[in-house]
């Protein structure tokens, strides 16, 4: 079955949210880090059902996501490595730091794999969800989230320098956004509460404008690499309405403005390629040219990085190792048999 359009254009305004949010500050970061990561932990969970075998589960999204994680990790991380290891005094420990901190991932990464944190995070929700939902009841689900949520909340107070390997730590936040689309997905469009989240993300927004705008410095947004989760279940709502009312601008452009739709649906099946690359174009453009022309570097990040992603739908090899293709992982494995056969 064809996935509805909309979903496509909701996670391409999420990794365009992304890219802008890398790029500009000011009042525009502080509106977006409100929400931008939450988005794609919402729309997945919408989007999940529950699996039967998560074993095989577990191995497939590894495929899809893990894969690409360590061909573009080697992609980046090599000549950053290289360059490192020619420019660095004889003797010093950068090198292998920069090492460990590439096979740790996590918060270690910055800089060009400052956003690779979010798939192997999400792979951990993945693991998660597909062991609980469908094997408890509604009533657990909803205090072992809430529980994952308290928990996520007690190493950002209490050990927010934590560096978990990979961001596990992370998903204790991220499942509960996750469970809450999945929740939402069961809903019948008629029940489901856009009138509420709108209530709830409008007086949100608005207090993080006053916040910059009055210099108050509260931490509201969230920051979820960095274990930084706002004010306690107050910017979780905020975050969760947010997501919602993603849903019914994603669903009006799709109705209203095609075109806009159809570049955006684009920029969302390339969004995985957009996470991984877009800090190579927009920090190689400010090293270029100049940090103050931003507007540039956010155009940089999105078609540099789509424009890879088109390019690698043309061949086996780039789909499976690039684009996490199943089809195309068992196509090379076939190959590399009869070479051995």
């Amino acid at each position: 079955m064809q996935r509805e359009r909309w979903i496509d254009v909701y996670r391409g305004i999420g990794i365009t949210l992304v890219v802008w949010g890398h790029v500009y500050g000011g009042y525009s970061f502080d509106v977006i880090f409100l929400f931008h990561m939450p988005l794609f932990f919402f729309i997945s969970g919408y989007l999940f059902r529950p699996v039967a075998a998560p074993g095989s589960f577990c191995r497939r999204k590894a495929a899809q996501l893990l894969i690409p994680y360590a061909a573009f990790l080697v992609i980046i991380g090599t000549p950053l490595a290289v360059h490192l290891a020619l420019s660095q005094p004889r003797g010093a420990g950068a090198l292998p730091a920069f090492i460990a901190g590439l096979l740790l991932g996590g918060n270690r990464l910055s800089a060009w794999l400052a956003a690779f944190w979010f798939v192997t995070s999400f792979y951990t929700v993945l693991v998660i969800e597909s062991l609980l939902v469908g094997r408890c009841s509604r009533a657990r689900l909803l205090w072992l989230h809430a529980a994952m949520l308290a928990l996520a909340y007690a190493n950002a107070f209490f050990a927010p320098g934590l560096q978990v390997p990979l961001a596990a730590n992370v998903a204790l936040a991220a499942a509960p956004l996750f469970h809450a689309g999945y929740l939402f997905g069961q809903l019948p469009e008629a029940r489901r509460p856009y009138r509420l989240a709108a209530a709830i993300a409008a007086p949100a927004i608005a207090a993080v404008l006053a916040n910059h705008y009055f210099g108050w410095r509260l931490s509201l947004g969230v920051d979820m690499k960095v274990t930084q989760y706002g004010v306690p279940v107050i910017s979780f709502a905020a975050a969760l309405a947010c997501c919602v009312c993603m849903v019914r601008i994603a669903r009006l452009v799709d109705a209203r403005l095609p075109s806009a739709a159809a570049w955006l649906a684009e920029l969302g099946r390339a969004a995985i390629v957009i996470m991984f690359m877009h800090m190579v174009f927009t920090m190689g453009v400010a090293a270029l040219a100049g940090e103050q022309y931003r507007l540039a570097r956010v155009a940089a990040g999105l078609l540099g990085s789509w424009l890879l992603y088109r390019a690698s739908l043309n061949w086996t090899w780039s789909r499976a190792l690039l684009l996490g293709s199943a089809r195309d992982l068992r196509t090379l494995a076939g190959r590399r048999e009869l070479m051995h056969g």
